[in-house]
């Protein structure tokens, strides 16, 4: 009998999920084991500073969303010298600026998350789920391909705290597939989440410190924002897909509200690829925003639209299934990393306040107190029985609930595998330009609108690490390649 399926980004974070599912640990304790693991494998994309989302099913409680992503703070003085820094990203084809320094952080929400999680659903203790990660933080991860290709992007950050250099680079430069990572201060930083809990971190020394470095360092974060933060549980949004049931994450999540609306038009419209993806984001982006696009076109669906701003580029995701049935989807996120260091952990704060182009009115123009949006998007499919039948998420900023709605029509409404599902060519509309994969069956597109073929997977197009159950116990799980994910039924 299978122990269950997981799916990842990462061999190391994998394999610390399958440790606890092979010692009778369920879907959640390997999650909270994984996320941990992650900090070490995946520095680039989550660490103590991130915030993100859990789409959580138990047989025994339903489905839920976990919500911790990051919360800006309570108070804003602006006229105070602030760190607010730019800093050029090049990705080969484009430069993208964003922000770091001490201003550019928001409150982060991952250790109230995993706290959360524990307390409702774990069975293990967090003594013996922080183990794998502790092992490898002082044995050394492995470099994988995909991490050397975003350490290249973001070593001009990572390179602004003299303290990790060592970890991250080896004779100035990036470490590269291979090299190995070995984190001094991690295991120490989780002995402490062990016993003292997410409250520890929240309310107790390691919050002060951090807030009073980075408020007089010239952020905003105080320690009534650490205080206060707190994960949310949340139902999601439910529509029929295909004869079974769709769960969406809600606000503050985007990307739920988005596949919603691509499922929407398939059903009214028929529309080809192409044209569907194409007049989501015409509606979005040009005829009032997703809240009011949401109104008018779904009334009767409970979307609730919440927060400011948009964020999460840096973001990794995984999914698991135990052998009971109960499932998760975990999706996190650091930016691009603010380039501050929680002193005495290893671990990077985010830069969620620093990416202008998603404050319109400008730098620092957020909405006190409040979640910022993003466009993770972990999302499950059950029966009409209440069983799961697939669990999938995607890195990829503002792609990715459209390359995980590419991915489930492939699976539900053509029929494909798992696989073949995953490696099926993708398409998206960005800037006015359609990109699409080779293979892919493109519409005609009116004249003024440019196109772009990519030969190859690309990144570009997301990485949905996902599994599928057929619903008589067979399972497939899948870490896409275009993002070098790894994936292992047990």
């Amino acid at each position: 009998m299978s122990l269950g399926a997981i799916a990842a980004g990462h061999e190391t974070t994998l394999e610390s999920a399958e440790e606890i599912l092979r010692a009778g640990g369920n879907a959640f304790d390997a999650a909270i084991s994984a996320c941990f693991t992650l900090f070490a494998a995946e520095p680039c994309m989550g660490s103590a500073g991130a915030g993100g989302f859990a789409m959580c099913h138990s047989n025994a409680h339903g489905t839920h969303l976990l919500d911790f992503f990051t919360q800006t703070p309570r108070a804003k003085d602006v006229d105070r010298e602030l760190d607010f820094r730019p800093v050029t990203v090049d990705f080969g084809t484009e430069q993208e600026i964003f922000h770091i320094g001490k201003a550019s952080i928001a409150v982060p929400g991952v250790i109230a998350g995993l706290g959360e999680l524990h307390r409702r659903y774990g069975t293990m203790p967090m003594s013996e789920l922080v183990q794998h990660a502790k092992s490898v933080s002082k044995a050394g991860v492995h470099v994988n391909e995909f991490g050397e290709i975003d350490m290249a992007l973001l070593q001009d950050i990572f390179k602004l705290e003299e303290s990790v250099q060592d970890i991250f680079f080896r004779d100035g430069e990036p470490k590269k597939l291979g090299d190995t990572m070995v984190y001094p201060h991690l295991a120490d930083f989780l002995d402490f989440i062990a016993s003292e809990g997410d409250r520890g971190f929240y309310h107790g020394e390691i919050g002060e410190r951090v807030s009073r470095s980075i408020y007089e360092g010239g952020g905003f974060l105080t320690r009534a924002d650490f205080q206060n933060y707190r994960a949310r549980w949340s139902r999601p949004m439910l529509m029929p897909y295909h004869g079974n049931q769709l769960c969406l994450p809600n606000g503050p999540s985007y990307g739920g509200a988005i596949m919603a609306l691509l499922d929407h038009h398939r059903n009214q419209d028929g529309l080809g690829l192409t044209s569907l993806l194409g007049l989501v984001k015409e509606e979005i982006h040009e005829k009032g925003g997703i809240g009011r696009t949401m109104k008018r076109l779904l009334p009767n669906l409970d979307y609730r639209y919440q927060g400011t701003g948009e964020a999460s580029k840096g973001t990794s995701h995984f999914s698991i299934i135990d052998a009971q049935g109960n499932a998760i989807g975990l999706t996190l996120s650091i930016g691009e990393g603010s380039g501050y260091w929680i002193p005495g952990t290893d671990m990077q704060m985010n830069n969620m306040l620093g990416e202008l182009f998603l404050l319109p009115k400008g730098a620092h123009s957020w909405a006190l107190d409040q979640r910022l949006n993003s466009m993770m998007s972990p999302v499950m499919v059950r029966d009409l029985e209440g069983q799961v039948r697939y669990v999938g998420g995607s890195g990829g900023a503002g792609r990715i609930p459209y390359v995980i709605y590419q991915v489930m029509e492939a699976l539900f409404a053509h029929g494909l595998s798992l696989e073949e599902a995953t490696l099926f060519p993708r398409q998206h509309w960005h800037e006015g330009t359609l990109h699409f994969e080779a293979g892919s069956q493109v519409e005609d597109v009116a004249s003024d609108r440019t196109q772009r073929c990519w030969d190859e997977h690309s990144l570009f197009f997301g990485g949905v690490h996902s599994i599928y159950t057929d619903g008589s116990g067979g399972l497939q799980a899948v870490g896409d390649p275009r993002r070098y994910g790894v994936a292992k039924v047990l």
